[in-house]
C-alpha cells in the first residue's frame, strides 16, 4: 500500500484527516492573529500548510506501518488493512490526534 492508498482508507473508515486538518487550522490560524497585520497570511495559505502538516503526518504513519511488512508484502493492500484492524490502529489513531496538541 503506497501513501495514496493509505489516505484513501483512512479517509474512508475513520475521521483521522478530518479530525487532524481541523486541528491544524485552528493551531494555524491562532498562530496566524498572532502576526502583524502586514504579515498575516492569506486562508488560502493556512490551508495549504495544514495539508501539507497531515501530508507529513500520513507519511510517518506509512512509514511505521510499512517498518512491519517484509519484501513484497509492503505492496499488498490486503496485509496492510488486516494490520490496520488487529492492531485497533484507527481507533489509536483517532485517540491519538484527538490528544495532539501543536506548540
Amino acid at each position: 500500500m503506497d501513501t495514496e492508498e493509505l489516505r484513501d482508507y483512512l479517509t474512508e473508515n475513520s475521521n483521522i484527516e478530518n479530525l487532524f486538518t481541523s486541528k491544524c487550522l485552528q493551531y494555524l490560524t491562532e498562530k496566524n492573529n498572532q502576526r502583524s497585520l502586514d504579515k498575516r497570511w492569506p486562508q488560502e495559505r493556512i490551508d495549504r500548510e495544514a495539508a501539507n502538516m497531515y501530508y507529513k503526518f500520513l507519511v510517518n504513519i506509512h512509514d511505521k506501518i510499512s517498518s512491519n511488512f517484509k519484501g513484497l508484502a509492503k505492496h499488498d493492500p490486503n496485509k496492510w488493512r488486516h494490520f490496520i484492524s488487529v492492531n485497533e490502529m484507527l481507533d489509536q489513531l483517532e485517540e491519538s490526534v484527538v490528544e495532539i496538541e501543536f506548540e
